[in-house]
């Protein structure tokens, strides 16, 4: 069963993720907010304080972060809807981002064909080289290391804590856009290119 939830204020609603409140956060892309929505159906909005928020996922710190693609930012929400932001060298239209294995947060950096790494108090490594083709989702994986899709290099890439880039390729894998990790059942991604689901084991 299917239920919906609309409310003034949600426009083009992108990445969701469970809070540490047990509320719903999601990108709210259309209108430049992080929204915030309650089992019940009550919706909060935010001023992201920028543009065009995309991905978003709960930090080690228990605040929300999230990437704002067009402001080239990388942004910090707590519960209570106070906001941080992140921006400068090493951050240039973030797509996905999620909690890496060792306390950071780690985001695709389309703009400078990157993976990006962001401690909780905001310093920012960058990743580049073979291996890393506009990325776009990205997911710590059953095995410690990050996976992330390679959106126009036609493959799923492996980046160790370390910054050790592998990569997969070969059928079944066309502009793979975002992607998952399942216990037990490996990583899974969605494969725009040719409109299907893929799957692939660690």
């Amino acid at each position: 069963m299917v239920s919906n939830y609309s409310a003034s204020g949600i426009s083009s609603p992108e990445g969701i993720t469970t809070g540490p409140d047990g509320a719903l956060w999601f990108a709210n892309e259309g209108s430049n907010s992080i929204g915030r929505i309650t089992t019940a159906g009550v919706v909060s909005l935010y001023n992201a304080n920028g543009w065009n928020p995309e991905a978003i996922t709960v930090g080690p710190d228990g605040a929300l972060w999230f990437t704002e693609v067009v402001s080239n930012q990388i942004g910090r929400i707590t519960t209570a809807g106070v906001v941080s932001l992140y921006r400068g060298v090493g951050i240039s239209d973030p797509e996905g981002i999620t909690t890496g294995p060792d306390g950071a947060l780690w985001f695709t950096d389309w703009g400078n064909g990157s993976i990006g790494r962001i401690t909780t108090s905001g310093v920012v490594s960058n990743y580049t080289g073979a291996g890393v083709s506009f990325p776009e989702g990205i997911t710590t994986g059953p095995d410690g290391a990050l996976w992330f899709t390679n959106f126009y290099g036609n493959s799923i890439g492996r980046i160790t804590t370390a910054g050790v880039v592998s990569n997969t390729t070969g059928t079944g894998i066309r502009s793979p856009a975002w992607i998952a990790a399942v216990p037990g059942q490996g990583l899974w991604f969605t494969n725009y290119g040719d409109n299907s689901i893929g799957q692939v084991s660690p």
